[in-house]
């Protein structure tokens, strides 16, 4: 059995700056995120917010975002970036897992008993 010996909650800007930089550093650790896909909160944004120069999303470490498609909606190109992102470092993300679940999953992960817990 594998010994993670961070869990990351979320896997938005935050998460995936934290999760590169933990990679780098030889940690073990793994992403939970909610979400049923990459994206962050991003991707449940109005499809008429696109990005430009007052809303903007700032390059993740090690992977520029580059230029933005001001036409196209934010979510999709944030969420876009976001999977590539995952991909491109090999992030270990689990999804969809939320509340208790994620607790469950954490105590899985650790080999702990998997008792029910409050959330």
């Amino acid at each position: 059995m594998a010994e993670i010996d961070v869990v990351v909650i979320g896997a938005g800007q935050a998460g995936l700056s934290s999760a590169s930089f933990l990679s780098r550093a030889g940690v073990d650790f793994v992403v939970l995120d909610r979400s049923p896909r990459p994206g962050g909160a991003s991707q449940f944004r109005w499809p008429s917010l696109t990005l430009g120069a007052a809303h903007r999303v700032h390059d993740l470490p090690g992977l520029p975002m580059g230029a933005a498609d001001t036409t196209r909606p934010s979510s999709e190109i944030v969420s876009g970036y976001f999977a590539a992102y995952e991909r491109a470092f090999g992030l270990p993300v689990r999804r969809p897992v939320a509340g208790r679940a994620a607790v469950r999953h954490v105590r899985r992960l650790l080999g702990a008993p998997v008792a029910p817990v409050a959330v």
